[in-house]
């Protein structure tokens, strides 16, 4: 309602050109405005009984069940139409991303890429119940949950942007070079799901249990460590049995399983191309993992500090996300988060 009453002047202005759905609101303000008749529009409260906003839920909901959208008209008349933005309210922001959705609408993506959404999406969906889209997909690495390096790397990841395994086969690739398309520990050609699902070598298989055994201190089902619920890790939704959701849960699989994932691609460069082969020892790879997980810990908690007014986590979203799989051996006092005195790490083992 907001948008099509007290922000309609302003998406009108930038020429709808960073509005979420800009051509749909754009058309509905368009037929708005061809209206002969004065258009109110009353506010209702959602859930609240009324029989026209539970239609509408209802017919949402039949809509997100439909395999593939209706087609509707969205045209304009040329009288209605925003041609653009004005300069008045043109920005290096909203230059960049007009230039960027015009440049993006002409590339079709890559069959890799295309491949590589979908199985996302399809293990989201037999590990939660739960349908997302591949906007979803993207829009996930954004979260602020998901650090830069995860980010960049969970990007490439989903573009197939890694040079492993098949790249390597090029024709124009000379054979030393070719060689390095084959795992040497498991003798076959790499690829990305190879090293971080598959791979024999150490690192892998030992971050996966560490991650499982943290996981069980919460109390909840395992989810499993595919490559939707590992890439896909900010796409995955817990429920309770009431449906109801849990987003601190979420939160710490986001936190822990896109740490997971990350750490085994740098244990498998390192192991490649720093250690020229050598495999890490068991302890090594142990007080990695316990490390990283230590290191967001604190990071989350330095996040709270009040300086950072608006930017700041609450500490009651910290201590939520954290707790389950916190060592409490020797107690916790009740300020553990924002008390920078008090030390605080991740438990180890099943006790």
């Amino acid at each position: 309602m907001d948008m099509l009453t007290k922000y309609r002047h302003k998406h009108e202005n930038e020429g709808f050109l960073a509005t979420k759905n800009g051509q749909v609101m754009a058309a509905t303000i368009a037929a708005l405005q061809q209206r002969k008749a004065h258009t109110a529009f009353r506010w209702v409260k959602g859930h609240s009984g009324h029989p026209r906003n539970e239609g509408a839920d209802q017919l949402a909901s039949l809509g997100a069940a439909k395999p593939s959208p209706d087609e509707f008209p969205i045209d304009i008349p040329p009288p209605f139409r925003v041609s653009g933005a004005s300069l008045m309210f043109m920005t290096q922001k909203l230059a960049y991303h007009a230039v960027h959705s015009h440049r993006g609408a002409k590339l079709a993506q890559r069959p890799s890429t295309t491949a590589n959404v979908e199985r996302v999406v399809e293990d989201i969906k037999a590990a939660c119940n739960h349908s997302i889209t591949d906007a979803t997909v993207w829009t996930s690495l954004r979260k602020k949950d998901v650090v830069r390096e995860c980010r960049q790397f969970l990007w490439k990841t989903l573009h197939d942007a890694y040079m492993v395994g098949r790249h390597w086969l090029r024709p124009s690739m000379p054979d030393p070079l070719r060689e390095r398309a084959t795992c040497k520990v498991c003798n076959e050609v790499e690829s990305l799901d190879h090293i971080l699902l598959n791979c024999r070598a150490r690192g892998r298989a030992e971050i996966t249990a560490l991650l499982r055994e943290l996981w069980t201190h919460t109390g909840n089902e395992w989810p499993g460590a595919t490559w939707g619920t590992l890439i896909g890790a900010a796409c995955l939704i817990f429920e309770t049995a009431d449906r109801e959701r849990l987003p601190a849960l979420e939160r710490l699989w986001t936190i822990l399983a896109t740490e997971a994932v990350y750490l085994v691609w740098k244990l498998r460069c390192e192991r490649v191309i720093q250690n020229d082969g050598r495999e890490f020892a068991a302890a090594e790879i142990t007080n990695r993992w316990f490390s990283t997980i230590n290191r967001r810990l604190t990071v989350d908690r330095l996040a709270t500090a009040k300086f950072l007014g608006k930017r700041a986590l609450k500490p009651n979203v910290v201590e939520s996300t954290w707790y389950p799989i916190l060592d409490r051996s020797n107690g916790l006092p009740l300020n553990w988060v924002g008390e920078g005195g008090v030390l605080v790490g991740i438990r180890r083992g099943q006790g």
